[in-house]
């Protein structure tokens, strides 16, 4: 038994600094920017963060002009995340995230201004009211509040997503009858209801999303 405990501690050992984080020793990188809003106004205390396979490098937060500046540690995978208030839920402002891949690593990274927009939220309800056999099929498009972009260019064409359109689609009918969503959006932007009851016509109202709280409700 004697034998085995220092071989058991060797094979823990080695499982351990196989799992530990890649980092170079004795580099590091610059991380600097400025984050405004749409108006071009500086937005104070946005976290960013600087991760790559899920870990932690570094971290800082823009000062009371919107600027920022921070050392990060620096990895050994050719892949790089910067996120821009990623971690505030409660946030009246999106998210931005660039991703560097597929490169070597720089020893600073100069943003320059990152706009964030100012997050809408809308309160979206469709409710059932009639006694008769209907269905109703609809759609709502509306802008997403956040940016990923992809520095390498090959992959950005295909995968980079920033303030884009999405949609949400369903058909409700007797057996589900309503709908009921908190949906992220952009603050002074549009989402477009178009619905069609039944065989009629389809008819589209448009949501202006001019709160950082909208409310919008439907019943057929």
């Amino acid at each position: 038994m004697k034998v085995q405990i220092p071989l058991l501690f060797f094979l823990i050992s080695i499982i351990l600094y196989s799992c530990e984080p890649e980092i170079k020793e004795n580099e590091r990188t610059a991380i600097e920017g400025t984050v405004i809003d749409f108006e071009g106004n500086a937005i104070p205390n946005i976290p960013i963060k600087v991760k790559t396979q899920n870990l932690l490098l570094g971290e800082g937060s823009t000062d009371n002009i919107g600027s920022f500046k921070f050392t990060s540690l620096q990895s050994k995978f050719d892949e790089l995340t910067i996120n821009v208030n990623t971690e505030g839920g409660n946030s009246s402002f999106g998210t931005y995230s660039i991703i560097y891949s597929n490169k070597p690593l720089q020893q600073g990274y100069n943003l320059s201004d990152i706009t964030l927009r100012r997050k809408a939220t809308l309160l979206f309800n469709i409710e059932k009211t009639s006694s008769e056999n209907n269905t109703l099929n609809w759609s709502l498009q509306y802008t997403e509040p956040f940016c990923e972009i992809y520095d390498d260019e090959e992959t950005s064409q295909n995968t980079s997503r920033c303030y884009e359109t999405t949609s949400l689609i369903e058909v409700l009918d007797t057996t589900n009858p309503n709908f009921e969503s908190e949906i992220f959006s952009v603050q002074n932007t549009t989402a477009q209801f178009t619905y069609q009851l039944n065989d009629a016509e389809p008819q589209t109202i448009l949501i202006e999303l001019t709160e950082a709280t909208n409310f919008y409700e439907f019943e057929y």
